[in-house]
């Protein structure tokens, strides 16, 4: 495929008729599939990018909300089996904030573990990126500490609510159940 690039003035569909013209007197076999100006080309290429990176976007949405559901989980399910060790805290003193602290330490260690492996993960990858950002920095500290940070507010988050329930465990209910 071959193609033709023409500067013109005004309007560059008006001379449309005239380039074909010249192409044709030349051979009239030659096809002339699509004419474009290069503000349509460039809107067509941008429009490929935009979807592209839209798709990760949503992508990327939807894995931390599956992290924060999966570490609301494992955090819930920790405390579940936890919760005779929790009240045996509670009867020997341990305050409500204290237990409702360490169990979102857990969650944020976890997190913190994940978050490590996912930043070797992206510096590694960042061959492939830097053919999707224009003016951003594969390795760019501002943005992997803004994701750092939103990473450990959602770890924070989704420990949260079986912290406040393991604060309120009874430790009168939980030791007398065997």
């Amino acid at each position: 495929m071959q193609s033709l690039v023409v500067r013109a003035e005004g309007d560059p569909l008006y001379l449309s008729p005239a380039i074909k013209e010249a192409i044709w007197s030349v051979d009239p076999a030659l096809p002339i599939t699509r004419i474009a100006t290069m503000s349509e080309l460039s809107s067509l290429s941008e429009s490929r990018r935009t979807f592209a990176l839209t798709v990760l976007g949503l992508f990327a949405c939807a894995a931390v909300v599956l992290a924060a559901l999966g570490l609301y989980g494992v955090v819930a399910g920790s405390v579940a089996e936890r919760t005779r060790e929790i009240g045996l805290r509670s009867a020997l003193g341990a305050t409500p904030g204290r237990v409702l602290a360490m169990v979102v330490r857990q969650g944020v260690l976890l997190t913190g573990v994940g978050v490590a492996l996912g930043l070797l993960g992206a510096a590694a990858s960042t061959q492939v990126l830097e053919t999707l950002l224009f003016g951003v920095s594969p390795v760019d500290p501002a943005t992997y500490a803004v994701v750092t940070g939103l990473l450990l507010t959602v770890a924070v988050l989704a420990s949260w609510v079986p912290a406040r329930r393991a604060a309120q465990v009874a430790p009168a209910v939980t030791l007398r159940v065997d």
